[in-house]
């Protein structure tokens, strides 16, 4: 009995092999996302500087005038982190006008326009962006 303890010790040791006992099958995952954005973009244009026009007939500039007022520049102004001054002309010494021929008792016409700096447009875009994604994985086994 000794001899067949040791002669089962000494024998080499197998494993056998491990197989799966199904035959099909499949397996199927899923997922869906969807995700929306609401977003609003607002934009302000802005006039930095003025417009002085004029325009007419049978009218002059007084002798010795320009046709563009001088320029007044305000105390530098901060909003949202940007310094900013406004350029205006000086209205008081904007430039004047005479008839042409005041005694010739033509006509005449003289239209003065004066764009202030400001605030110009301001326009506001709202969107909506929906997304969806749906990713679905078929995996088919057989044996």
């Amino acid at each position: 009995m000794k001899w067949l303890f040791l002669l089962f010790l000494i024998s080499p040791v197998r494993a056998g092999s491990i197989t799966p006992r199904f035959t099909t099958g499949q397996m199927e995952s899923s997922s869906r996302s969807v995700q929306t954005i609401v977003e609003t973009v607002v934009t302000q244009n802005f006039r930095s500087g003025y417009s002085y026009q004029a325009q007419g007939s049978g009218i002059k500039l007084v002798s010795g005038q320009s046709i563009s007022p001088d320029a007044i520049y305000t105390e530098s102004q901060s909003a949202g982190g940007v310094s900013f001054r406004w350029v205006t002309p000086d209205i008081d010494n904007k430039p004047q006008w005479t008839l042409a021929n005041p005694d010739s008792g033509d006509s005449f016409s003289l239209v003065e326009n004066f764009l202030a700096p400001g605030l110009d447009a301001v326009s506001t875009v709202q969107r909506t962006i929906n997304t969806e994604t749906t990713q679905t994985s078929l995996s088919i086994f057989s044996h």
